[in-house]
Formats: structure tokens, C-alpha cells, sequence
């Protein structure tokens, strides 16, 4: 398994992150809205029934919901197929700056190398082709960490999880974690990474968000709920939140008509003081 570090971390003092200030910042609960969606690479087909990739109709359905957090699902990112005008698109960073976020990607694999057939080292990180997950942020992230999680006989695709650490106005330190789990086989094996120490820190409230792949009562989900509590779930997709450290506020599921294949599953949750 290959751990990659991205190299366009967003770094920001804290008095940008809070305007200026932390007064009267304690005193207020940290309360989140969290979105997680499978855009499927942003395949969406116009009248023409031609490919777009145009990020524009996915920044209208996702702004406003004026989301804390959003977690992307089947990123295809500088791809071929993707370019304008022969040249390659940051589609996460171009998706991230109509919302007004901060945009991080996860690297999971090359699309070049999708079949696994050749060492991942032949092929460069960051540069072009690359398939995985990303996290859009209204704060800016601090750290993240891209890993490629098991990948067993039997499963499809390599697949990744993202890890992001992000300080919010309240002060308090959080994670929010992207992952894609297989949809033919292996998720037990990538559910036991998803509650290692390489995905949390039990001493930081963590927000764990994706295409699971796997029904609620699915072996994989239970492996997660010994660590997470499931705050929402429509079809395969998940939000889950650390126990002990979140409350629900409210959840409801946006449809997404000829966007993807996904519906937007969203949540408010607020962080439990202790």
C-alpha cells in the first residue's frame, strides 16, 4: 500500500481562518453542514448526448447549501478526456474556486495504470491522469494525506481515502476524511484501515464521509461502526461521524437529476463539548 502526501496543502495563519479574531469564538458550539457526493467524474451528458465535464452545473446544485465541508467521490481529475483546448484541467481547484472553497485532492491511481498491471511507481504523482477523492473545505486544510487502501483479489479498482485536518473558527482541531470503497469485493480489508491510526487520532473529533459500497448492515459497515456512528446513509453513500463526539442535527438527500448517478446526501452535526 503507497502513501502519498499532495503537494498543494493549503497553509493559512489562523487570523485569516478566523477574520481576524478568536473573541467570543469559545463560546459558540461548532456546528457543520456536510455533504457527500459521487459526481462521477463530472460525466454529465448535454442534449447532444455529448460528454461535458463542465464542473458549472455541479458549483449551482452544491452553493447554495453553503456547505462547512464537501466530500467528492469518483474524481477523475486532469484526464484527458477531461481537457479544453488541449490542456489539462484542475477540476477539482476549478470546482472549489466557483464555491468559494479551499480544494484538496486524493490520489488513489493512475488512470493509465487503472488495471494495476504495471508498478504505481512508473507513473508520477500530480501530474496528469489521476483518479481518486477530494474534500472542499470552507476552512482552509492544514494537512491532508492521500492513501491507497488494500486492495485484495477480487476487487475492481484501486481504490483510496483521503485524510484532512482542518482547525476551526471555535478553535477545536478536526478531521474529515473522503474515501471510495470497492463495489465488487475487498471492503472488508479497506474498512479495517478506514478505523487504523493511519485514518484516526482518537483524540480529535473525525467526520468520515463516501461511496461505501455496502449496505448498513454489511460486514465492512459494522468493521467501521466499532469507531463511527452513522449519522446519514442513502443507497451506498455514508456520512459517519467519531463516537462520542457528534450530535445529529438534521439530514436530508438532495436529488441530483442528470448530474450523477448519486443523489447528495447531506447532514447538519454539531460537535459535542467536553
Amino acid at each position: 500500500m503507497k502513501t502519498y502526501i499532495c503537494p498543494y496543502i493549503v497553509l493559512a495563519f489562523l487570523a485569516v481562518l478566523l477574520g481576524g479574531s478568536f473573541s467570543n469564538a469559545n463560546a459558540q458550539n461548532t456546528r457543520l453542514k456536510v455533504i457527500t457526493f459521487n459526481v462521477k467524474s463530472f460525466e454529465m451528458v448535454d442534449m447532444s448526448n455529448q460528454v461535458l465535464f463542465d464542473v458549472t452545473p455541479f458549483a449551482d446544485f452544491l452553493r447554495d447549501e453553503n456547505a462547512d465541508f464537501i466530500i467528492l467521490n469518483e474524481m477523475e481529475n486532469r484526464s484527458s478526456r477531461q481537457q479544453r483546448d488541449g490542456k489539462y484541467r484542475d477540476v477539482v481547484q476549478e470546482l472549489a474556486e466557483k464555491l468559494g472553497m479551499f480544494g484538496i485532492f486524493g490520489y488513489a491511481y493512475n488512470l493509465g495504470n487503472k488495471t494495476g498491471d504495471n508498478p504505481e511507481e512508473n507513473y508520477t504523482y500530480c501530474m496528469n491522469e489521476l483518479y481518486g477523492n477530494a474534500i472542499l473545505s470552507k476552512y482552509p486544510i492544514l494537512s491532508s494525506q492521500a492513501m491507497q487502501l488494500p486492495r485484495p483479489t477480487g476487487s475492481a479498482d484501486q481504490r483510496g481515502v483521503l485524510v484532512t485536518e482542518v482547525v476551526m473558527p471555535t478553535g477545536e482541531m478536526i478531521r474529515v476524511v473522503a474515501t471510495h470503497l470497492d463495489h465488487i469485493g475487498g471492503q472488508d480489508e479497506q474498512a479495517q484501515l478506514l478505523i487504523s491510526d493511519k485514518v484516526i487520532n482518537d483524540n480529535v473529533p473525525t467526520i468520515l464521509a463516501g461511496d461505501m459500497n455496502s449496505s448498513p448492515s454489511s460486514s465492512a459497515m459494522e468493521t467501521v461502526k466499532t469507531k463511527f456512528d452513522i449519522i446519514s446513509n442513502t443507497w451506498v453513500d455514508y456520512i459517519f461521524a467519531s463516537k462520542g463526539d457528534w450530535k445529529k442535527i438534521s439530514e436530508y438527500v438532495k436529488q441530483s437529476g442528470n448530474l450523477s448517478d448519486h443523489n447528495a446526501m447531506i447532514s447538519e452535526i454539531e460537535l459535542i463539548k467536553k
